[in-house]
């Protein structure tokens, strides 16, 4: 059984929380410094967000004078951190600042891992799960080269507060995500589903969309009255021009079955069958919930961690930083177990490798840089089968128990059960 946070010994809570904060900033100068040495820190992200306040001191206003890619509140560490690079008229200032933004966000990540672990373990495994959380070398680049820790950040604190009954602050933040990065909003009907079980699921549904609605009301209505044609920028992205990253699921099995076994299958045909079992996907966590709703709250967990890990691996388009949105919820799951933590380290080191290590020399967003049928070639597709290979036996074994999502399946099931039989 876990602890209630207000039951626990404050003065180990406190030591726990110190040292988890000054882990979690010395992680990120270690792995920046180690990866000056041996390869180089990726700004390009970093320099987007800087041209991308340029045209606002000339007078534009964003989404509406000039396209931006990203959701509007991405904005807000953007405008923060733009303010010592105005006073200073220094580029590295705004790097600099945007980069201790990243570092406070990722904080508020590893408190919200440990206090939601206090919840399922016991006092010390929880603050393993921090642990973990802040040694996650490969997360820790991406927090300070990328603005994916800002959302990562919301949607933690979204399940902080919903898995500590405060039911409002958890909708509001994760609403909030969305607006930030769109995936935190994968959450919200696991929200409404575990919140439904202390009162019912239509009141949930009024509560959390009012909440979503409002959000929307103040940052999306106007938009779409003053500039309808950036709508579909500012929402998402979807990086459907470039075709299927090569450093995909998809991609790899494509490569396998096109260039290997020459089964002349193309990778639009693949990423068709890996969206609908994305959305089935998708669909079965919904009804396990739903049949569900007297859930634990480490179910709650399994059922948000793989719904963001489907994301990861279905989807045609990829971003290494990707890996920040589910590795605190990988964190806390695998606390309790060393085969996991072993498998999570093992995942951390495909990542790492993957990017920044071989980009560029082994593969683009753009294709393999060795010939098809080259021994660079099969060298990269097997990396990236291994890598695959690797997460997804990280999230089945983290979230495959006896109480798990697998037998709450078959329980559950009909035809499971008939079978069985």
């Amino acid at each position: 059984m876990g602890h209630q946070f207000d039951t626990i010994d404050r003065d180990t809570a406190i030591r726990h929380i110190a040292i988890l904060v000054v882990v979690t900033i010395v992680v990120k100068f270690i792995v920046l410094g180690l990866i000056q040495a041996i390869s180089f820190v990726d700004y390009f992200d970093l320099g987007v967000y800087l041209k991308a306040i340029d045209p606002v001191m000339q007078g534009q206003i964003p989404y509406i004078s000039y396209p931006f890619e990203y959701p509007i509140l991405t904005m807000v560490p953007i405008l923060l951190a733009f303010i010592p690079a105005f006073q200073t008229q220094n580029g590295m200032a705004f790097i600099y600042s945007f980069q201790t933004l990243m570092i406070l966000c990722d904080i508020l990540i590893v408190l919200s891992v440990y206090l939601i672990g206090l919840k399922i373990h016991t006092e010390m495994t929880a603050f393993y799960g921090g642990l973990i959380y802040a040694t996650a070398f490969s997360a820790a680049y991406f927090v300070v080269t990328k603005s994916d820790a800002f959302p990562t950040a919301l949607l933690m604190l979204g399940i902080l507060f919903t898995i500590y009954g405060m039911k409002a602050r958890g909708y509001a933040l994760t609403s909030a995500g969305f607006f930030a990065k769109i995936f935190p909003v994968i959450a919200l009907p696991f929200m409404v589903l575990y919140n439904s079980k202390m009162t019912t699921l239509k009141a949930e549904i009024l509560a959390a969309g009012k909440i979503f609605l409002l959000f929307c009301v103040i940052l999306l209505i106007p938009l779409a009255i003053v500039s309808p044609s950036t709508l579909g920028t500012y929402l998402f992205a979807t990086g459907g021009s470039v075709g299927v990253y090569p450093n995909t699921a998809t991609y790899t099995i494509y490569a396998w079955l096109s260039e290997v076994l020459h089964l002349g299958i193309s990778s639009g045909a693949v990423s068709i069958v890996m969206y609908a079992l994305m959305a089935a996907g998708l669909l079965l966590l919904v009804y396990l919930s739903f049949i569900g709703r007297e859930q634990s709250d480490r179910t709650f967990l399994k059922l948000v961690l793989c719904a963001i890990f489907f994301l990861f691996v279905f989807t045609k388009f990829h971003s290494p930083q990707y890996l920040v949105w589910f590795t605190p919820l990988l964190a806390i799951l695998v606390a309790d177990d060393l085969v996991k933590v072993g498998l999570f380290y093992a995942a951390q080191v495909f990542a790492y490798i993957e990017f920044p290590l071989i980009f560029g020399s082994f593969y683009t967003n753009a294709q393999y840089m060795n010939p098809a049928g080259s021994l660079g070639w099969y060298m990269t597709l097997v990396f990236f089968t291994l890598e695959y290979v690797v997460f997804i036996a990280l999230v089945y074994f983290t979230v495959r128990s006896p109480q798990g999502l697998i037998a709450r399946l078959k329980v559950c099931c009909p035809v499971a059960r008939r079978k069985e039989s």
